[in-house]
């Protein structure tokens, strides 16, 4: 079976999560793990991926995160240089609109992209109706048009990796700048967790990056890595509660639990998750 990022056929066994068994790739160290033929990747974020307490996938509610959310995603983006006024962004992968929002009170022209329909429609509310429904890897915008795309926690999701770096190579003027975290299952903490990594999250992730394989797929599109780094996020202690049962325990709760936005805010780093940010072509 041939990488999907560097095409190598030297695929491993890795480790079992339940009954997926997730293989790595011996030259670049992607791991992945191979759907059935029937598997719709679109169909897993339904209204009960997003607030689905009873369910082990998704989230108990994703809107009652909104706070500790925004703060985190206002810290990224202001540590992404803006080259002047009027400078257009794309969110792919806006869900609830809330790092879109935020970019547009920085200054940016922000729109998203967003393949879930009812995530769509509460981005749109908060954004002003600047969120199109569609696939990552056919957006339906002209070439060349935005500064900055952004991909949080969004690419790991995504089925056809070079097909969607290229076409955010496609939207991106000549020096425009993709940003995107994802999880890193090269870092210590996933090493040592196993198969409790609470990013091996099935069937939701479908692949799990190294540092080494995230570089080799944006430069096989022309991108120019200027940094790669593990950064905090602000998360409340209702929701690392909540990450415990679904994705460690596997558990789904009895009740819909809302008080997972509410509570202590903190910021949580454990070094397996790094910011990327990367320059189409040479400029810097």
């Amino acid at each position: 079976m041939s990488c999907a990022v560097c095409g190598a056929a030297r695929a491993r066994g890795k480790l079992r999560k339940g009954d997926v068994e997730i293989l790595e790739c011996s030259a670049c160290g992607l791991a992945f793990w191979t759907p059935a033929a029937e598997f719709r990747p679109g169909a897993v974020y339904d209204a009960a991926y997003f607030a689905g307490a009873r369910v082990e996938r998704g989230y108990d509610d994703y809107g009652h995160l909104e706070s500790p959310l925004r703060l985190t995603f206002a810290r990224r983006l202001a540590r992404i240089p803006r080259p002047g006024a009027g400078a257009r962004l794309l969110d792919v992968g806006a869900a609830y609109g809330f790092a879109l929002d935020e970019a547009r009170r920085a200054g940016w022209l922000a729109s998203g992209l967003e393949i879930s329909v009812p995530a769509a429609r509460h981005a749109s509310a908060i954004a002003s109706g600047r969120v199109v429904v569609a696939d990552a890897v056919a957006a339906p915008f002209a070439s060349d048009c935005f500064d900055v795309v952004t991909l949080w926690d969004v690419l790991e999701h995504l089925p056809e990796p070079h097909a969607v770096v290229s076409e955010m190579a496609r939207l991106l003027r000549p020096g425009g700048r993709l940003v995107l975290t994802t999880g890193d299952v090269g870092s210590l903490a996933a090493r040592l967790s196993g198969a409790r990594w609470h990013l091996y999250t099935i069937p939701e992730h479908l692949f799990f990056y190294t540092r080494r394989s995230l570089r080799a797929l944006l430069e096989a599109h022309g991108f120019r890595v200027v940094s790669l780094r593990a950064e905090a996020s602000t998360y409340t202690l209702g929701y690392l509660v909540e990450r415990l049962r679904k994705t460690l325990l596997g558990r789904s709760a009895r009740r819909p639990a809302r008080w997972v936005g509410s509570g202590l805010r903190v910021p949580v780093n454990l070094f397996d998750v790094v910011t990327v940010q990367a320059v189409l072509g040479s400029a810097a």
